[in-house]
C-alpha cells in the first residue's frame, strides 16, 4: 500500500483554475453582506486585515508544495522537521475543517438557490451539491478539473463587472461613518473574514497531482493570491455602497440584491448562478484535497489502510473521496450558524498555522538538500518574518474566535483532542507489528526529491 502513487494529471492552469475555485467559495456571496450588518462599510478594512494572513500562507504554500510535491504535503513537511504527530494533527483538523467547513459551502448553495427555488428543503438541497460533487470527483480528477474551469471562468466575469460596475454607482453617504460600530468590532470582523482565503493551504493536499511541480506550484500559488485578493477586495469596498449596511446583514443573497441596484433584473440571476457555481467548486476541492489527504495518511499506515485504496479505473482515491462526502453531510445535519461554523473553522488553519510557523524556520536545518535544491526559496530572513506573523496572527485570531463563539471553539477543541488520542494508540498498534512511522516518512522524502529533479 505505501508504494501507491497519483498520477501527475493537473497542469498549470488547471491548478490555478482549481485553486482559485476553492478559496472564493460561497463565503465571498454570503459573508460580506453578514459581516457589514455587523462591521459596517469597513468590512472592506476587515478583509484587507484577513488578506495579511493569507499572503504569508501563500508563501508557505509555494515554499513547501515546490519541495515536497507528494499527497499531503503539508502532513510529510510537518511530520518530518518537526513530528509525525503533528503533521498527523494537521490532517485530523482538515477532516474537522470539512465537518465545520463544507455546510457553509454546502449551505451556501442552498441559500443562493432559494432565490430561484423558495420552498426548496434548505437540508436537502445542501446535501445534494455535496452528493453531486461527490459523483462527478468518483469519474476522475480530469473531470473534476474540467468543469472547474467552465464554473470559475462564468462566476469571476459575473464578480468582476458587479464590482468594476458598481464603482460608478456607489452611494459615498451610505459609506460614512466608515466605522459606526467601533474599529474593534472590524478586527474582530476580519476573522470570520478570514475564512474566504482559507484555501490556499489547501493546494499542498494535491501537489503529487500537478505536472513539473518544482516550478508550478510556486506560480499556481501567487497567479491565484492576486486574483482572488482584487475579487475580494472590491467586492467587499463597492457593496457596502450600493446597500446601506444596515440592511445587508438580514439579506439572504446580498451581491444578487447589490446587483439590482444598477444591472438588468437577469443580472440578478446571474449573480445567483455565480454563488451556486463558487460553492459548488469550493465543495469539490474539500473533496479533492481533504481526501488526498487522508489517501497519504493512510498510505503511511497511520489510518486504516483501506483508505488508500485508489480506482482501477481512475487510478484516484476513491474511497477517501466518500469518506469525506460522509463527513459534509454529518455538518450539514449538525445545522450551525454560518458565523459560527467560518469562526470555529478559522481555528483550526490558525493552529496548524502557528505549528507551520516553528515548522519553516527549522526548514533549511532539517530539509537542508531540499531546501538548497529549491527552484523557489525563500531567504533565511524571510522564512522568520512569515513565522512570526503566522504565529503572532494565529494567536490572536485564536483569541478573537474563542472569545466571540466559547461553545463552539470548545466543541472544535475537544474534537482536536481525539487526533493525539487516536495517533499514540494506532502508533503503539503498528509498533507491535514492527512497523516503523519514521521509515515510511523517509520513503515519502525521498519520493519528494525524485519529483524535484526529475
Amino acid at each position: 500500500m505505501s508504494n501507491i502513487r497519483l498520477q501527475r494529471k493537473i497542469g498549470l492552469v488547471g491548478a490555478v483554475f482549481l485553486l482559485i475555485g476553492n478559496v472564493i467559495g460561497a463565503s465571498i456571496f454570503i459573508l460580506p453582506g453578514s459581516l457589514a450588518g455587523v462591521a459596517g462599510p469597513a468590512v472592506f478594512f476587515a478583509y484587507l486585515i484577513a488578506l495579511i494572513p493569507a499572503f504569508f500562507n501563500t508563501l508557505i504554500a509555494a515554499q513547501v508544495g515546490g519541495i515536497l510535491p507528494v499527497s499531503a504535503a503539508d502532513y510529510v513537511f510537518t511530520s518530518t522537521v518537526l513530528h509525525p504527530m503533528l503533521g498527523f494533527l494537521k490532517v485530523w483538523a482538515a477532516m474537522i475543517g470539512a465537518l465545520v467547513g463544507g455546510p457553509i459551502l454546502a449551505y451556501g448553495f442552498a441559500d443562493y438557490f432559494s432565490y430561484l427555488a423558495p420552498e426548496a428543503n434548505r437540508v436537502i438541497v445542501a446535501s445534494v451539491s455535496v452528493l453531486m460533487m461527490m459523483a462527478i470527483n468518483l469519474l476522475g480528477i480530469r473531470s473534476s478539473v474540467k468543469l472547474q474551469m467552465a464554473m470559475v471562468s462564468f462566476f469571476i466575469s459575473a464578480l468582476l463587472i458587479l464590482a468594476i460596475g458598481g464603482l460608478f454607482y456607489i452611494d459615498i453617504e451610505l459609506l460614512t461613518p466608515i466605522a459606526p460600530m467601533g474599529w474593534g468590532v472590524v478586527i474582530s470582523v476580519a476573522v470570520p473574514a478570514y475564512f474566504s482565503y482559507t484555501g490556499f493551504a489547501m493546494l499542498l493536499s494535491i501537489t503529487e497531482e500537478i505536472k513539473n511541480p518544482a516550478k508550478n506550484i510556486p506560480l499556481i500559488t501567487f497567479y491565484s493570491f492576486i486574483i482572488v485578493a482584487f475579487v475580494y477586495t472590491s467586492v467587499t469596498f463597492v457593496l457596502p455602497g450600493l446597500i446601506p449596511w444596515q440592511e445587508l446583514g438580514s439579506i439572504v443573497a446580498p451581491l444578487s440584491a447589490a446587483a439590482a441596484t444598477f444591472l438588468p433584473e437577469w443580472y440578478s440571476i446571474a449573480i445567483t448562478i455565480s454563488a451556486l457555481l463558487a460553492a459548488i467548486t469550493s465543495i469539490n476541492m474539500i473533496l479533492i484535497t481533504c481526501s488526498r489527504s487522508i489517501f497519504a495518511v493512510a498510505r503511511n499506515k497511520i489510518y486504516p489502510e483501506f483508505l488508500s485504496r485508489v480506482s482501477t479505473r481512475t487510478g484516484e482515491p476513491n474511497t477517501a473521496i466518500i469518506i469525506v462526502a460522509l463527513i459534509i453531510l454529518m455538518g450539514i445535519a449538525l445545522q450551525g450558524n454560518i458565523r459560527q461554523y467560518a469562526s470555529v473553522s478559522v481555528i483550526g488553519y490558525m493552529l496548524y498555522g502557528i505549528i507551520w510557523g516553528v515548522a519553516l524556520v527549522r526548514l533549511p536545518k532539517k530539509l537542508p538538500q531540499h531546501y538548497e535544491n529549491a527552484h523557489f526559496k525563500l531567504s533565511k530572513s524571510t522564512l522568520w518574518i512569515t513565522a512570526v506573523v503566522n504565529i503572532i496572527v494565529g494567536i490572536l485570531f485564536i483569541f478573537i474566535a474563542v472569545r466571540d463563539n466559547t461553545a463552539p471553539a470548545l466543541g472544535y477543541f475537544c474534537l482536536l483532542l481525539l487526533g493525539p488520542i487516536y495517533y499514540f494508540f494506532r502508533q503503539r498498534v503498528l509498533a507491535a507489528r514492527g512497523i516503523s512511522l519514521h521509515a515510511l516518512l523517509k520513503n515519502e522524502i525521498a519520493e519528494a526529491a525524485r519529483a524535484t529533479t526529475s
